[in-house]
């Protein structure tokens, strides 16, 4: 279990992400909120490449090759209207279309989609039969900010001798199944085979060794039910004495909560000031009760602002149940997620004598020993007498609600050798002006009326996604949504493809990079190649036609079905100038293919 700003670096979310001797069968992850720039690590981790310099990461072709490697491996769904325009386009985050799917409650528009979770198949390098289900269950978007959020892990081996009706996982594999009505094809199957393949774990051990083995619960809400009915609300929060640590509360929860709070148990609230209204101040306003909000000096700084984004309650003194539990995941203290939200909480018990309450709130709030004072948090003596309960704007309602609209488009040719796009939206009422554009056409944006056509897109720009705006007044809304989008052309990937793998160093480049085995080491002799032809005008292809031949033997001979990866690219690419002279060399290549096959064999 983690609790610090800024944890969701790309080092450990690789760490999360695989385990050692394992490789990455499948994932399925949820979030509110998606970067996708953030989006771009889980390619990175997925596809084994070892720690790369940042700059390496950040280069086109290889977060083109990260994705190409993993695309089919992962599915992400995410809280519709909740993907960041991103600052800077980049023609691949086209190709994540397949693996991000928004989910919405029509019925609901103003509840939200909140959970955050990772459930990661992984399948041991030496023994296939070895199979694991990891389940990261976090407070954290998939984005950039550098707030306090917690994390824990859960891993548990698959044994498909065991009865598939283990208690302990039936919520939570009804959660992902309800997620697999939100997608279609190959991978709605492989989100249903990893629903299946939670019931078939007997237990997942937590990542540290102070929470008893196998007492954990797993506690969805989806749209308001929640899927574990042997953990209700607010029942279970209810104890002696309970610390809510939550960004957003609003008063009816933190009294729900407090009901059972003892005369002589502690009740702690962690939360932030704008929140801190005179009622919830003074259910804490007592002996033995505190409300703690993070200080100026790190919400106010200039180099890295930091503020509160976990959800945790430390719950000790249930009724009927001894020792002190703690649940974290992505519910706040507020009426919607727990009647409204689709959430996602885990249970665990503390071993006894470990981390009881005083322990937990010292280390949570890293108290001083000496001074006695936190670093990080400050208590409040007073309320913010300027304390609101969060409510949409008119703006907000009207764009959450039109979100739910079954929204159409629709790509045709023209004669320009271009493409127009037409969106369509059921017949409302406009109460404010919006307008819509394809994401990698930012300057088309048009406005959003029941029919809009985007004229003149080249192939490449082609894509599902598309940016909403609204402005009224000071308030500016803009949000990147998914639209299903009949008649891409099937080449489209590849015209990505082209539009960045476009001169003969980049193609010699990323033929090398792709079928190396060692990636550190294949940049490192990059780096030196790069540097030993530095100033004297040599193109970096003359080297790397040697280097690539001499990968190509050793896969023809080791693994000669690697190569329909490379195939498959040299298809892309067959009417480039700069690939001309590598496909002459690949068709000599192709002649010894075959002696290089009996090699193999024997």
């Amino acid at each position: 279990m983690a609790a610090k700003g800024q944890m969701m670096d790309d080092h450990l979310y690789g760490d999360l992400l695989s385990s050692p001797g394992y490789d990455v069968e499948f994932v399925v992850g949820t979030t509110y909120s998606l970067d996708l720039k953030a989006l771009l690590i889980v390619p990175y981790s997925l596809g084994a490449f070892g720690d790369l310099s940042n700059s390496i990461k950040s280069s086109p072709l290889f977060l083109l090759e990260s994705i190409r490697r993993s695309s089919e491996k992962f599915v992400l769904f995410c809280h519709r209207g909740g993907i960041h325009a991103p600052k800077e386009l980049q023609s691949f985050y086209s190709l994540l279309e397949d693996s991000i799917y928004e989910v919405v409650n029509k019925e609901s528009p103003l509840s939200n989609f909140h959970p955050k979770m990772w459930l990661i198949k992984e399948v041991n390098h030496e023994n296939k039969d070895d199979k694991q289900l990891k389940v990261i269950i976090l407070s954290k978007n998939m984005d950039f900010d550098n707030n306090i959020d917690v994390v824990v892990s859960l891993t548990g081996k698959i044994d498909m001798g065991v009865s598939r009706r283990n208690r302990h996982h039936a919520s939570l594999s009804d959660f992902v199944l309800e997620l697999s009505n939100y997608i279609k094809g190959d991978k709605k199957h492989k989100v249903e085979g990893l629903a299946d393949d939670l019931l078939h774990v007997s237990r997942f051990d937590v990542d540290e060794t102070r929470f008893e083995p196998g007492e954990y619960e797993f506690i969805p809400f989806f749209q308001g039910r929640n899927l574990n009915e042997s953990v209700l609300y607010p029942d279970a929060l209810q104890g002696h004495s309970v610390m809510v640590i939550s960004p957003f509360i609003d008063e009816k929860t933190m009294r729900d909560i407090n009901y059972r709070i003892g005369k002589n148990g502690r009740n702690v609230l962690v939360t932030r000031y704008g929140y801190v209204s005179e009622a919830i101040f003074d259910i804490y306003n007592r002996d033995n009760g505190a409300v703690y909000v993070v200080n100026d000096q790190m919400i106010n700084n200039e180099y890295v602002p930091i503020d509160l984004h976990a959800k945790t309650y430390f719950v000790s003194g249930l009724k009927n149940e001894g020792g002190c539990y703690l649940y974290l995941g992505s519910a706040n203290a507020t009426y919607s997620a727990f009647h409204k939200n689709t959430e996602l909480l885990v249970r665990l018990k503390l071993k006894n004598g470990q981390l009881l309450f005083e322990n937990f709130e010292k280390e949570f709030l890293q108290i001083d020993e000496q001074k006695g004072e936190s670093l990080i948090y400050e208590r409040l003596n007073a309320p913010n007498e300027k304390a609101e309960a969060h409510e949409y704007s008119p703006l907000e309602k009207y764009i959450r609600e039109l979100l739910c609209s079954n929204f159409k488009a629709n790509v045709t040719p023209n004669e320009n050798g271009k493409y127009n796009v037409q969106i369509k939206s059921p017949q409302r009422k406009e109460k404010f002006p919006l307008t819509i554009a394809p994401l990698q056409m930012p300057t088309f944006a048009e406005p959003l009326h029941n029919e809009v056509v985007f004229k003149d897109i080249p192939l490449a720009k082609l894509s599902e996604f598309y940016i909403v705006k609204g402005n009224q007044g000071d308030e500016h809304i803009e949000e990147v949504i998914k639209i299903p989008t009949k008649g891409i052309p099937e080449n489209r990937n590849e015209e990505i493809f082209r539009s960045i793998v476009d001169s003969r160093d980049k193609f010699y480049n990323y033929i090398s990079f792709m079928l190396c085995d060692d990636p550190e080491e294949y940049f490192f002799e990059m780096e030196q190649i790069a540097k030993h032809l530095k100033g004297d005008g040599k193109s970096l292809s003359s080297p790397m036609t040697g280097r690539i031949y001499e990968q190509m033997l050793k896969i023809a001979a080791a693994n000669p079905e690697q190569l329909s990866s490379l195939e498959d690219v040299l298809r892309i690419v067959k009417d480039k100038s700069f690939a001309q002279e590598f496909l002459s060399l690949y068709e000599q290549f192709q002649s010894i293919i075959p002696k290089l096959k009996k090699l193999h064999v024997k």
